[in-house]
């Protein structure tokens, strides 16, 4: 198999990678249904390829009817993801490490950064993902880049249950006496990460053995993306791509 041929100079090398595994409890085969006239899988690598700053767009899955629908998308998948990392509870860390792995050893193939693009959220804009890219490549210190949108509500006011029975506070508030009990206007803003676009360093996977390291860009996106889990947020996120239509 050939290496691809490198950027024009001065380009980075961006690999798009497209997690799609075979089984799903929730919605079987959720990658292969059909979703506004396509599977859904196919939404995120039409996204990839047509990004501008995305050099090459690659689907790890477990599964051979999946590797075939992605490959008459357009994409590659020059390997079938082993099953231990294809498991219910396998990690981000597992697949994308096997990914970059394969790629350097089989092909000598290393990115500057990986681009992981979920297709279980098929409503994007296409530019974001550029934008995300253009962000962390401007901030050569940033590990990791995570979207992000202003939390539905303040860990503050959460609670662990206790041993005993009792709630017991998930976090304090240095100067802030009981902050569970203060107004939520003055509590510190916080984010949640949403899966819209997440991208790495291959460095922070091989030399920190983590997904993110430590430090961690945020990009903000004014709206939480659709993230499929059930089947009502089928039909959400097909009334969403017609609208865009």
């Amino acid at each position: 198999m050939s290496v691809p041929s490198a950027p024009p100079s001065g380009r980075l090398e961006v690999l798009a990678l497209v997690p799609a595994r075979g089984g799903s409890k929730s919605i079987p085969r959720k990658n292969l249904r059909d979703l506004a006239g396509k599977p859904m899988i196919v939404h995120s690598i039409e996204h990839a390829k047509a990004a501008l700053t995305i050099t090459r767009v690659i689907v790890t899955t477990d599964d051979l009817e999946i590797a075939d629908v992605a490959r008459k998308a357009g994409a590659e998948v020059p390997f079938i993801r082993p099953a231990d990392f294809a498991q219910d509870l396998s990690s981000d860390y597992e697949f994308v490490r096997h990914a970059l792995e394969w790629l350097r050893d089989n092909e000598s193939y290393v990115p500057d950064l990986a681009v992981q693009l979920r297709p279980t959220t098929p409503v994007r804009d296409v530019r974001l993902i550029d934008r995300a890219v253009e962000a962390i490549a401007a901030r050569p210190e940033a590990d990791s880049l995570r979207t992000a949108v202003t939390a539905c509500f303040t860990p503050y006011k959460m609670w662990h249950l206790g041993p005993d029975g009792f709630l017991t506070p998930i976090l304090s508030l240095e100067g802030v006496e009981e902050p569970w009990n203060q107004p939520r206007q003055i509590l510190p803003a916080v984010y949640q990460q949403d899966g819209f676009i997440d991208i790495v360093r291959p460095a922070t996977i091989f030399e920190q053995s983590s997904i993110t390291g430590r430090n961690i860009l945020p990009f903000f996106i004014d709206r939480e993306s659709i993230d499929i889990d059930y089947e009502h947020e089928l039909a959400e996120a097909a009334a969403l791509l017609t609208k865009d239509r």
